[in-house]
């Protein structure tokens, strides 16, 4: 049988040849059977959802095709039960599918694949209905939707990109990066660099010392990581470094007066012997690469150490004619090198430095050095110590007190002069120093410090030169300015002449003085601290203005019978305060009595009768 026409392509064809007149050859209805189709159901499918499950148009009803509902109940059919015949050939199909139509989308068409609604073409005949069999329920078969069930292949490609990703994320930000070289045999100052350009944590970095005669000193011996280990900048790491060979490791000590200069050199080095050091000389006694002698410092040849200090002198054999060989003269005293080159017909120049190690006196170096030649007359050059010398710090502003404390060290043994000199800094502070801060000083060379007297004073109360000779307070000011002051003293404007004064009579003697040049131009303006310019004015005494009358010496009275004796007071005893008193005491007289400062020192001055 052949493949069944599509019904809607052949009915719409006949259609337009019956418009346009034209003889359809239309076939049967059973050229139109659908093979079976299958639909699969969906969740929409559930029996509860096959109620009502015709799309509903929005075309009005009086256009609306009536298709014949379904009412029978769901069941699945392997075949159409029955197809209809048409009875008649068809003038004009009074519907048209609502596929051809435009109608509206069904509400359920995503849940439905090929299931197409069909409204079924009415006859001429209405009571006759033709019906294709496409026009049943087609058959629906339930597909039942799979569980996610995961293979072996899934799972398996599933743990290897996680393993994956663990290894790039390893890879890419945890995995150790920098590659730790094998230092094993070079310094400690390579491994320092490495660290410090790869940014190794320095709090990383760890190492300790051994001995070792294998490796030199600062040479690292062995390393924890490994060369070749790789690490992070917070690795720990830590270095054995080598503090070379044992100083205190004993040594057999051979019998050095039968090794040549080359068999005295490999053991040496075979040994380490660091302290031992071998010069060669001219000797005309010995053989060349002979020893001429050797010398141990404070120990025995039985307790030789690797550390030990040992000088061995090998012979080059004689020198040439006309040349000297030169002896080693370090540590020795200048003395005994000018002595030497005195004899091998050599000058010799001495420089002096200073030394905090060598002795005052003794050689510290020498050039041409022990054991080489030079001919006679050429420059022997020594360089002497002057003993330790004393860096002279800045003393100036040290007080008194810090002064003291500095030059009371034995380190500071320099002869310390001072000089005094009236400046406006503090009493008995440094103001100037020679020489300069930083210079060195031999022992016992002189410091020149000048020290301050602050100002000059020139009272202590405000009658202190009063009644004094002017010739001392000039000679006061000549004791100042000798301490760099520049103070005057004289009588000046109205005071330059002389006056009378009957409270100093004196001639020559201070009645009044004042000071000018920044201090007051009062009389007790002068007790304050002067300016180191000041000029002092005084007025001087010519003598006195009256001449004083002479006091007549009291008559003595007779004593009389029977009546208290009086006493005589004559000009001697005038001049004894005491018996005056005593005069006045057994006369019954009221005597008062009043010092007075105006007399001259050791007189007395009587009034009778007021």
């Amino acid at each position: 049988m052949a493949d069944k026409l599509d019904f809607m392509t052949e009915l719409a064809k006949d259609v337009d040849a019956r418009k346009h007149g034209q003889t359809s050859s239309f076939g049967t209805i059973n050229d139109f059977v659908p093979k079976n189709r299958v639909v699969r159901e969906t969740d929409y499918d559930r029996e509860q959802d096959y109620e009502n499950t015709r799309p509903v148009s929005t075309r009005p009803a009086n256009q609306r095709p009536q298709p014949q509902a379904y009412e029978q109940p769901r069941q699945e059919y392997t075949q159409p039960q029955q197809v209809y015949e048409p009875q008649q050939e068809y003038t004009q199909p009074q519907q048209v599918y609502e596929s051809q139509q435009g109608y509206d989308t069904p509400e359920y068409e995503e849940d439905y694949q090929e299931t197409p609604v069909f409204t079924e073409p009415v006859s001429n005949n209405d009571n006759e209905e033709t019906r294709p069999a496409s026009f049943h329920e087609e058959e629906r078969v339930k597909i039942e939707k799979p569980k996610f069930n995961l293979s072996p292949i899934m799972i398996g490609g599933a743990i290897f990109a996680i393993l994956l990703i663990g290894f790039l994320v390893w890879f890419l930000f945890l995995r150790a990066k920098i590659m730790m070289p094998d230092f094993t045999g070079k310094t400690l100052t390579e491994a320092a660099n490495w660290a410090k350009q790869n940014k190794i944590d320095t709090n990383a970095l760890a190492r300790t010392y051994e001995y070792s005669l294998e490796y030199d000193n600062d040479v690292i011996i062995s390393q924890t990581p490994a060369g070749g280990t790789r690490i992070k900048t917070s690795t720990p790491i830590t270095f054995v470094v080598s503090q070379g060979a044992d100083p205190e490791e004993s040594v057999d000590f051979p019998d050095i007066k039968s090794m040549t200069y080359s068999e005295l050199n490999d053991w040496k080095n075979t040994n380490k012997l660091t302290k031992t050091k071998i010069s060669t000389e001219y000797n005309t006694a010995v053989e060349k690469d002979k020893v001429i002698s050797y010398e141990l410092k404070n120990v025995s040849e039985g307790e030789f150490k690797r550390g030990s200090t040992l000088t061995i002198k090998v012979s080059k054999g004689p020198a040439p004619a006309g040349q000297v060989t030169v002896e080693n003269f370090v540590g020795k005293s200048f003395a005994d090198a000018a002595t030497w080159a005195n004899t091998k017909k050599v000058m010799i120049v001495k420089q002096e430095i200073n030394s905090d190690k060598v002795e005052s006196g003794y050689i510290i170096s020498q050039q041409p050095a022990s054991g080489q030649a030079m001919a006679e007359g050429d420059t022997f050059t020594v360089t002497v110590s002057k003993g330790k010398g004393v860096k002279i710090p800045n003393l100036v502003g040290y007080s008194k007190e810090q002064l003291e404390a500095w030059s009371s060290s034995k380190n500071n043994n320099v002869t310390i002069v001072k000089k005094s000199i009236y400046n406006p800094a503090r009493l008995g502070s440094v103001i100037a120093q020679d020489p300069a801060a930083g210079t060195i000083l031999d022992s016992g060379d002189v410091l020149q410090l000048t020290i301050s007297l602050y100002m000059p004073i020139l009272e202590t109360n405000s009658r202190a030169w009063l009644g004094k000779d002017y010739l001392e307070l000039k000679a006061w000011c000549d004791d100042v300015n000798y301490n760099g002051a520049d103070i005057q003293a004289g009588m000046w404007g109205d005071w330059q002449y002389a006056t009378c004064s009957d409270e100093y009579p004196t001639p020559g003697q201070i009645i009044e003085y004042a000071c000018y040049y920044g201090t007051s131009d009062l009389a007790d303006g002068c007790g304050r601290p002067l300016n180191n310019y000041s000029r002092i004015n005084m007025k001087v005494s010519s003598g006195p203005c009256t001449v004083p009358t002479p006091t007549p010496e009291p008559t003595p009275t007779p004593p009389t019978p029977d009546t208290t004796p009086s006493y005589l007071l004559n000009k001697a005893a005038i001049a004894d305060l005491d018996k005056i008193m005593e005069f006045c005491n057994k006369n019954g007289m009221a005597c008062d009595y009043k010092q007075n400062d105006d007399l001259t020192p050791g007189t007395v001055k009587v009034s009778f009768n007021g």
